[in-house]
């Protein structure tokens, strides 16, 4: 363990602290890994016919979410907020289980409907408590030092959690069952979490110590006086629109190519470790290498035009050759393979280079502010682009002719 940590220029005195975040990291990973893929498989198998009523409900949650997460933060401890959090999460998923597997059979759809409207929701506070202690338990020298490889701990866990879905089918007979790794590995992230803010002093970590005027800078209405900040939120909710359009268009075709609910669950655990794999090989091997050649306003154009020329792609092969298997059983496959390399490109690159490269940008603001700032933009301004998508998404249904 010493020889990795002095590989990655870990100094004695960060050890524990970055052993923990890698251990947080990995137990969220598992979780992340784990509820996606029941929560997809679950939903799509049994009531796939209100996909577009869960992406509208998603973003609403999302924003109610994080708006009461960054809104918290003035009043309570951080460490405080984001182990609350956790621990929410822990009794949600539970629950979720329980209700399932145990529940009135009359409120089955209730569940379902709940448990996959509440992915993304749960995902983005979770990554808002890791990224926001991270923040807090590292000085800038530090975080930019380590953070190239910080979150390798949760992609790690994310893949391999992934791949190992399908390999333990005769394990996990039940996709359901599934949730209780979920429970284990969330409470594991919980304990690390509690660890580290007992054991360690962390900056910026009381609202106390903000000035006041901090505090009102880093209100929604005023940061938006800042052109910048303005251009940062439109910039995330557009990529946000983007990201549940493919997601959406990706799960609506792929129930109708994998009906059976095994093989969906085997699919989407494949699909997602594909995803996670090759973001991990490009933050390792190549992010560097195009941010050092090219710079940030290149970097961030690869996503759209990547992403672009596979939607082209698609739209062309279901012109050609069909996109409902219904009447293009045999050849449906082709337009199928297009959304899902669409889905791969967008999910593949927001991942491994516009996130991190999208973080680069907080670093130009007022050191005072930016906690503030990063939280509400990341947070509720990101999910407003989900609740954006979904209304799309639910508006374009409601025209019969819209396919």
């Amino acid at each position: 363990m010493k020889s990795i940590f002095t590989l990655l220029n870990v100094k004695p005195e960060e050890r524990l602290a970055v052993g923990l975040m890698l251990a947080t990291g990995f137990f969220m990973g598992i979780f992340i890994a784990t509820y996606q893929v029941t929560a997809e498989s679950l939903f799509l198998s049994q009531i796939s016919e209100q996909l577009n009523k869960a992406f509208l409900v998603s973003g609403v949650l999302g924003i109610v979410s994080t708006l009461i997460f960054s809104s918290a933060q003035n009043r309570y401890k951080f460490t405080s907020i984001a182990t609350a959090s956790i621990l929410l999460v822990v009794f949600f998923s539970s629950t979720i289980y329980y209700l399932y597997n145990f529940g009135d059979p009359a409120y089955h759809n209730y569940v379902l409907f709940a448990m996959y409207c509440f992915t993304g929701p749960m995902t983005a506070i979770l990554l808002l408590s890791y990224w926001g202690i991270f923040g807090r338990l590292f000085n800038f020298k530090q975080s930019k030092r380590i953070i190239g490889w910080i979150d390798t701990g949760q992609l790690t866990a994310i893949i391999l959690a992934n791949f190992l879905i399908p390999l333990t089918a005769s394990y996990f007979p039940e996709t359901s069952n599934y949730l209780i790794v979920c429970n284990i590995s969330i409470l594991g992230s919980s304990i690390c979490f509690i660890i580290i803010s007992l054991k360690f002093p962390l900056d910026k970590n009381n609202p106390k110590d903000f000035e006041a005027s901090v505090r009102e800078q880093t209100k929604f209405k005023n940061i938006f006086k800042d052109q910048y900040v303005v251009l940062m939120s439109f910039f995330i909710i557009i990529s946000m629109i983007t990201f549940i359009l493919t997601q959406y268009s990706f799960q609506d075709s792929l129930n109708k190519q994998y009906p059976d609910q095994r093989a969906l669950t085997n699919f989407l655990a494949y699909f997602n470790g594909a995803i996670y794999a090759i973001s991990l090989i490009m933050q390792t091997f190549v992010n560097d290498r195009i941010l050092g050649n090219y710079g940030i306003r290149v970097s961030l154009y690869i996503l759209p035009i990547v992403v672009g020329i596979f939607a082209i792609g698609t739209v062309v092969t279901g012109g050609v050759f069909g996109y409902d298997i219904i009447q293009s059983p045999n050849t449906f496959i082709f337009f199928f393979l297009f959304v899902a390399l669409t889905r791969l490109a967008n999910n593949t690159l927001r991942d491994s280079l516009e996130n991190p490269v999208y973080k680069l940008l907080f670093i130009p603001l007022d050191a005072r502010y930016r906690f503030g700032i990063q939280s509400k933009v990341e947070g509720v301004i990101n999910e407003s682009g989900r609740f954006i998508a979904g209304i799309i998404i639910f508006g374009f249904a409601l025209f019969p002719f819209f396919n």
